[in-house]
């Protein structure tokens, strides 16, 4: 399982961290390992185990204190406050989003503050938070790069495909009609190597045909999301598309 493959490299590499002297070096691993176990938290919570995830973003945010930079201790501490959100603590995501995009410095990489922007509108979307969701997504798209690798950024993925998906979902969520469109805009142009994202927005695009009316189409995007989630062992996944049992 990826999972566990990641959760053993974390411990290898954080017992190398351990036994290292201040320097290069040091900072670097702690640069691994904050990335590590980002990852494993993510992971996690795909898995449906939020307080193992809790406890790696937990460790992330420690090792990128060693890190230097802060846009590692950034991006930690966002992601963290999606453990809050798939658990129903919406209040304490906006909040936890809002106080870490308030405390970026304009030296902070465009491309994680788009990504930050956008995480915030997700969970303002999810606290029903409409008007001030939509702003948030602006925002992101205001200051994406239009190259979207940074070697200066902690590991994101997010160009304006993906940003139009993560606007859909917002929009999925307050049934709004545009959010078909915009969907189906962000499934034609998704590269499909990204099996979770593929996933995340065919359980949006069947919410959004629902809403709509269009049962049919709905169902069949359901079903192909539930295959998906299988295939890839996504369990917060699987409770999404089980929301949508009646279709």
């Amino acid at each position: 399982m990826a999972y566990d493959e990641v959760g053993a490299k974390a411990y290898h590499v954080e017992k190398l961290f351990t036994h290292s002297l201040p320097g290069n070096m040091r900072q670097q691993l702690a640069v691994i390992l904050t990335e590590l176990h980002t990852l494993a938290g993510w992971q996690a919570l795909d898995l449906g185990k939020a307080q193992k995830s809790w406890q790696h973003y937990e460790r992330a945010k420690h090792a990128a204190r060693e890190v230097g930079t802060e846009s590692y201790e950034i991006h930690t501490a966002a992601e963290q406050a999606f453990v809050p959100l798939d658990v129903g603590e919406t209040s304490m995501a906006v909040d936890l989003l809002h106080d870490t995009r308030r405390k970026v410095r304009p030296t902070c990489p465009p491309l994680l503050r788009s990504w930050l922007a956008a995480a915030h509108g997700e969970a303002l979307a999810t606290h029903d938070q409409r008007s001030e969701s939509l702003s948030a997504f602006d925002d992101a798209a205001e200051v994406l790069p239009r190259e979207p690798a940074d070697p200066t950024s902690p590991y994101v993925v997010l160009d304006s495909v993906h940003l139009t998906r993560w606007r859909g979902h917002a929009l999925a969520r307050f049934a709004d009609p545009a959010a078909v469109d915009v969907l189906a805009r962000a499934l034609d142009k998704l590269d499909m190597t990204f099996t979770r994202a593929e996933t995340a927005l065919r359980v949006d695009f069947a919410t959004a045909l629902a809403a709509h009316g269009e049962t049919d189409a709905a169902r069949s995007e359901a079903t192909r999301a539930r295959q998906l989630a299988t295939s890839i062992g996504s369990v917060r996944q699987h409770r999404r598309v089980y929301r949508l049992r009646r279709l």
